[in-house]
């Protein structure tokens, strides 16, 4: 005959153990469902930290950069200027004029063939050709005279360089402060005296409007000049200016030249 056992029951003790067991073994493994979400978490937040960390160190430079940082040539050339093909070759330098009372040194003061050849120099480098988009670009006529690159065939509209024409009308008033001396070399001076006038009015109205527009800044103090034998004072003109660099320019505009006066 077959024994029957009935269960006995826990003792509470042993109930409490059991219960406690479980417990943990479900703390472990709510424990262990959470650790990669933790882990997650914590990986995100480091991201976070690095992208805010990036984008303060980001906006920080710029800002010092705007702050301190000296624009290119080109992005003053280009900001303070209207458009011009040549702003791409533009170089800024520090000048200090060299400008004393007595300029009798300069290769440009005066008369005779060597100022005339330093004032060729300067002045003369022939017109050049742009195309309808520069045209319009420059907010010019289309009815600007049109001529062909003989080196290319290309059709465009004769142009020239503002500075160029500037120097050309001031070696005009050189050269009409010593009329006695041009008025029959066959230049601009030898032409009928009315003319003369005319051209020389207009020469003087170009630099003013120039003067004018440019309206230099720079300010100059005065001193006494021993070699002037008196004692009244004199401006001092020796001061620092920001110049574009005009051999560059110079240079430019002779390399860009289709056609020059005795072409025309």
């Amino acid at each position: 005959m077959a024994e029957e056992y009935e269960p006995v029951p826990l003792l509470d003790e042993e109930q409490q153990s059991e219960k406690s067991a479980w417990r943990r073994r479900l703390s472990l493994e709510a424990l262990y469902r959470t650790r990669p979400l933790q882990r997650a978490t914590r990986h995100w937040v480091w991201i976070g930290h690095a992208v805010l960390l990036s984008i303060s160190t980001t906006l920080f430079t710029l800002a010092f950069c705007m702050r301190y940082a000296r624009p290119s040539d080109l992005v003053v050339a280009t900001e303070f200027s209207t458009y011009s093909p040549a702003a791409t070759i533009v170089k800024y330098n520090t000048v200090r004029y060299n400008l004393t009372p007595i300029m009798t040194w300069s290769p440009y003061v005066g008369k005779g063939p060597e100022v005339d050849e330093a004032w060729e120099q300067i002045s003369r480098v022939g017109d050049m050709m742009i195309s309808l988009d520069e045209l319009e670009r420059l907010g010019l006529s289309r009815d600007s005279l049109k001529i062909t690159d003989p080196k290319t065939g290309k059709v465009g509209y004769r142009a020239a360089i503002e500075v160029f024409h500037q120097l050309h009308c001031l070696n005009l008033l050189r050269q009409f402060t010593w009329k006695e001396y041009y008025i029959n070399d066959g230049g601009d001076i030898s032409a009928e005296p009315e003319d003369v006038r005319s051209h020389v009015d207009h020469c003087l109205e170009t630099l003013r409007m120039n003067l004018m527009c440019q309206a230099d800044i720079g300010v100059f103090t005065f001193k006494l000049y021993a070699e002037l034998g008196d004692n009244d004072p004199w401006p001092d003109f020796s001061t620092l200016h920001t110049c574009r660099n005009f051999e560059d320019i110079r240079d430019w505009a002779r390399s860009k030249a289709v056609t020059w006066d005795d072409d025309a």
